[in-house]
């Protein structure tokens, strides 16, 4: 049997072929399914526990349309139509006109098939039978000008197979940001992999007698779970099988019931999905299961929703009793997800381990979530950044933008984040001593040109711009000496220096990178002196 591409059959496939122990549709046969089907009965008691069959089906179909639950003929009604529709699926694909939902070509009359079934309970049948919501999912009803498809002039022609399968897919679906939620793949195998999870799922709580819908009050990390399940069971498989390259799942979000029937999908691309099988390789596992028991009630904050997105998440920080992530994992998520270079994340380590020892009077201060808000606070940061980085060590920390020079945030959450331990971090910090990548060319020019002065007056011009000494007019007078001798150090030159988009001198962030070269070019001729000296 082959998957149809039309995302709520192949789902009911799935569960299917999970339902008879195989790996994938492909293996599945109607042997199997008839053998699944049975007489009918265990599905039928399935579906009627199951909340999420009303959000699939409505209440209109034979299952539980009240006059026929009053009668006390529903069973029998709906177990009569399925056994007709597998009679009518085995032999179908040959004539008739092609399925509007699979392609499969087909001569069902789904109206004859209803009315014999209710013959046979000794119901008048109705004058006319179309398939509509309550048998396909978001099918509309021609019954209903406000349910019907848009420009419809038709009912829906759909195949045996097609909605004898579709009656398999509560069995397959869970709660996912308030719709039911299914899978579509580029790797079948991880599809059909997952909703095996969730059938399993859906099966062990019916017999436990819960009937809620799986997923409900778990918010976003249920589809974390069960990746992490999957991901967990297939360790020892090579990887390019667990995961084959270029992988990306599509979670289905659909309700079929009231007014407000809809349908869309979010996609995970490969990114997060191998972002979620290398942290449960890497042994991470227990760390993200204790991360999902508080993650925020807000459904655009969740873990999951941050992996699906590379936006970083805010319960990875400590905040007042919340401990945060364990540091191993905090550095895998932000290289994993935020791309962060691991230079980045040491040197954050270095400046709060620096920061921490040096300030022990104001430690308690230090590790509040909110200490590096303010600007007095990142100034004092500032100051053990001149004393004890290197340029290039800012430059991996802080990456710079032009016009203005500036650098990005991330850096500060990252010092946020080990600043804010109660345990200062022991692991070993490797540095590989680096020039400044990012920064503006014109600043390090700047700096060059006192290489070889005497240290004193290096010291004095540091310390002047330890006093805000020097600003803007110094700064104007240096470009203007420097402008003499280069060609490309015109107005236009200051501007795009100097300015941001409309004009307004920002010299800040400019003017401390000057000072911090300074600073490791003042350390570098205090050697040299002594070297010459010795």
């Amino acid at each position: 049997m082959d998957l149809t591409g039309n995302p709520f059959v192949d789902t009911g496939l799935m569960v299917l072929s999970a339902l008879a122990g195989k790996e994938n549709v492909d293996t599945l046969s109607f042997a199997d399914i008839r053998r699944i089907f049975d007489d009918g009965r265990q599905l039928a008691r399935d579906n009627q526990a199951l909340k999420c069959f009303t959000m699939v089906f409505g209440t209109n179909g034979p299952l539980t349309q009240p006059a026929y639950r009053k009668a006390r003929k529903n069973e029998s009604i709906y177990l009569s139509i399925l056994k007709k529709l597998l009679d009518c699926a085995e032999r179908e694909g040959q004539s008739g006109p092609r399925c509007d939902l699979t392609g499969i070509r087909t001569d069902l009359n789904f109206h004859s098939i209803c009315a014999q079934a209710l013959a046979e309970v000794g119901l008048p049948a109705p004058e006319r039978k179309w398939l509509g919501r309550d048998w396909i999912p978001l099918g509309g009803s021609l019954g209903n000008d406000a349910q019907a498809l848009p420009v419809a002039s038709r009912p829906l022609h759909v195949s045996a197979l097609a909605v004898f399968a579709l009656q398999y897919l509560p069995l397959g679906v869970f709660l996912f940001k308030g719709r039911l939620a299914y899978y579509q793949s580029t790797a079948n195998e991880l599809a059909q992999a997952l909703t095996t999870e969730v059938v399993a799922e859906n099966q062990k709580r019916l017999g436990l007698g819960i009937t809620e819908i799986f997923g409900k009050g778990s918010g976003t990390g249920v589809l974390l779970e069960l990746l992490m399940k999957h991901f967990e069971a297939v360790q020892d498989v090579i990887q390019e099988r667990a995961l084959p390259p270029n992988t990306s799942l599509l979670v289905w979000l659909f309700s079929n019931s009231g007014a407000g029937a809809d349908c869309r999908t979010e996609p995970v691309p490969e990114s997060a999905l191998r972002f979620v099988y290398e942290a449960q390789s890497a042994g991470f596992g227990s760390e993200i299961r204790r991360l999902l028991k508080n993650d925020p009630k807000d459904p655009r904050m969740q873990l999951f929703e941050c992996i699906r997105t590379e936006r970083d998440y805010p319960a990875l920080y400590p905040y007042k009793k919340w401990l945060g992530a364990l540091a191993d994992f905090y550095d895998f998520y932000q290289c994993g997800i935020r791309k962060a270079p691991t230079e980045a994340l040491a040197v954050a380590r270095k400046l709060a381990n620096l920061v921490a020892n040096g300030e022990l009077k104001r430690l308690k201060e230090i590790r509040k979530a909110e200490f590096l808000r303010s600007g007095a606070s990142r100034n004092l940061v500032r100051k053990y950044i001149v004393v004890a980085l290197e340029s290039g060590e800012y430059d991996a920390l802080f990456p710079s933008k032009y016009h203005p020079i500036r650098t990005e945030s991330a850096g500060w959450e990252f010092l946020r984040f080990y600043l804010s331990r109660q345990e200062s971090d022991t692991r070993p910090i490797s540095l590989t001593k680096t020039d400044m990548k990012t920064t503006h060319p014109k600043i390090i020019q700047i700096a060059e040109t006192y290489r070889g002065r005497d240290p004193k007056k290096i010291k004095s011009l540091l310390d002047r711009m330890a006093r805000r000494e020097i600003g803007v007019r110094w700064l104007q007078d240096t470009f203007c000496r420097l402008a003499e001798e280069h060609k490309d150090w015109g107005l236009g030159d200051w501007a795009e220096f100097v300015c941001d988009e409309d004009g307004k001198v920002i010299a800040f962030e400019l003017l401390f990178q000057i000072r911090l070269y300074l600073s490791n070019l003042y350390r570098e001729e205090i050697a040299k002196n002594k070297g010459e000296a010795a």
